[in-house]
């Protein structure tokens, strides 16, 4: 029976781990902010530093084909608004083929207030359904966007490990 339940929490553990629902608290202490990344997942900056950060899944077996990633992109605007600075987001994005916002309110994460939305459109390139989660806060004439991807049928499984993330958020 020792064996057993030895053997139980140690696969438990590491089914944990391998999907990914463990984070490691990375902080970017020139953007000021401070974020939870999946163990097992590859993240860095770009080499042109067009996005603050970049993570992405690591595939688990040969058969897996991990589309799951996020990033953080900030940008530099003097809108003190959050609701006007959301809104010419949506602007913006809103021009995407296929774009339907299926969720879309406030939230705050860690004393800061925050607009999210959930979207669906097509990938441009791989013609797959995606699902985007995007968390937007300002601060000191800098916009925080967070943005969580997966492809649609796999939204559902990956939004709690999403949710995750994002309550992992400091800015």
């Amino acid at each position: 029976m020792k064996h057993f339940l030895l053997t139980l929490i140690f696969l438990v553990s590491v089914k944990t781990i391998s999907l990914g629902q463990e984070l490691a608290i990375i902080q970017d202490t020139v953007q000021n902010y401070r974020i939870g990344i999946p163990i097992g997942w590859k993240y860095g900056v770009p080499a042109d530093k067009s996005l603050a950060l970049m993570a992405f899944r690591q595939k688990q077996s040969e058969e897996d084909v991990p589309r799951e990633n996020f990033n953080i992109n900030i940008l530099h605007h003097n809108e003190t608004s959050l609701d006007k600075t959301y809104n010419e987001f949506l602007k913006s994005i809103g021009t995407v083929e296929g774009f339907k916002i299926i969720e879309q309110g406030d939230t705050v994460i860690n004393e800061r207030k925050y607009k999210f939305l959930i979207e669906t459109h097509q990938n441009k390139y791989s013609k797959e359904d995606m699902h985007n989660y995007v968390l937007l806060t300002n601060k000191d004439g800098m916009i925080l966007i967070l943005t969580m991807v997966t492809t649609s049928p796999n939204f559902e499984a990956f939004k709690p490990l999403f949710d995750k993330i994002a309550l992992s958020l400091h800015f």
